[in-house]
């Protein structure tokens, strides 16, 4: 009995954690995508092909308003903060 009892708590325990380490994997993985989508942009590939791409990866309209949000950044502001801010923001949700 005891024993299904600890295992029952570690159990517990390990929900949250594998649920924030998902969220990690996920911000993560969305980060990558944001710096993808603002390399594309350095690299002078049109709006409309990088806004196809984040479609396919994500849907429709966050895909569309993704790409409008990169490519009306300052040229300036088109550094790796672009995705290190990203990410935070996506793990403080």
């Amino acid at each position: 009995m005891r024993n299904l009892v600890v295992l029952g708590l570690v159990l517990a325990a390990a929900t949250p954690l594998s649920a924030q380490s998902e969220k990690a994997a996920r911000c993560e993985t969305s980060a990558k995508m944001v710096m993808e989508a603002v390399q594309a942009r350095k690299d002078g590939i049109p709006l409309k092909r990088t806004e196809r791409e984040l479609r396919r990866a994500l849907d429709r309209d966050t895909g569309a308003s993704l790409a409008q949000w990169i490519y009306g950044l300052p040229e300036k502001d088109l550094t790796l903060d672009v995705g290190r801010k990203w990410e935070q923001e996506c793990l403080a949700q």
